[in-house]
């Protein structure tokens, strides 16, 4: 297995997504004017509430939310259908025969750009985790779009990119730090924000550092068992 297998697969990759320019660009502008309406909507809301900012303190958090969101694949979770084509259609088979780790080369084919910053490695291994995980849920059922669409919905709320945490009532804040999603778009951007850690920092980043200890291997675990449960069905 060489390191040059994967350098050759991110290189297709990123060819794949610069050939559709104007897709980009209209993804682009969707997603500012998304930002731009939460952003405007939650800076009304502010006003009647305490600990929230006015539209220019909203703006920095929400940019840097959804972007980190959107950087790890939290948000949409496309990682988790790309899996799920590979092994409805059976083209799972040709990573198989090849002398490299299918997730690591499908994952690394997928990515455009990493940033390599330390305080996203958790949010990368959870979002991660949890794409995986979806995806061998179609090692037992034929169709798990469904669940990635609910699952795409439950992150964007709890993690902040459509909420912010702050505004959550103290009991589902709490429950909401101690989960994994915090660590895909409320820690980066209120670490990049707020350089003095508050107790919810706190909070949130240890629950990441559980979260991306437990989560990972247990999802490389359903990996494994529908691996055998696909290879067993003979395809």
């Amino acid at each position: 297995m060489k390191f040059s297998t994967y350098k050759d697969s991110l290189g297709f990759g990123l060819l794949q997504v610069a050939n559709y320019r104007g897709e980009v660009w209209f993804s682009i502008i969707g997603k500012a004017l998304s930002i731009f309406g939460i952003v405007l909507l939650w800076s009304i809301i502010g006003k009647e509430s305490s600990g929230v900012g006015s539209f220019w303190d909203l703006a920095p958090y929400f940019l840097i939310a959804n972007g980190v969101s959107g950087l790890v694949d939290a948000e949409s979770t496309r990682f988790s259908r790309i899996l799920n084509d590979e092994i409805k259609l059976g083209t799972l088979s040709n990573h198989l025969l090849r002398p490299i780790h299918p997730v690591l080369f499908l994952y690394v084919s997928f990515v455009g750009i990493i940033l390599f910053l330390f305080c996203l490695l958790f949010a990368f291994v959870i979002a991660l985790a949890i794409n995986l995980l979806i995806g061998s849920i179609t090692f037992w059922t034929t169709e798990a779009n469904h669940l990635q669409n609910v699952a795409s919905h439950v992150v964007r709320i709890f993690s902040g990119v459509m909420i912010p945490v702050s505004l959550f009532p103290e009991r589902l804040k709490m429950f909401t730090l101690l989960s994994p999603f915090p660590a895909m778009g409320f820690l980066p951007a209120t670490l990049i924000k707020n350089p003095v850690w508050s107790q919810d920092i706190y909070i949130s980043f240890l629950s990441s550092v559980f979260w991306a200890a437990v989560f990972l291997p247990f999802s490389l675990l359903i990996w494994k068992i529908g691996l055998r449960r696909y290879e067993a069905v003979g395809i």
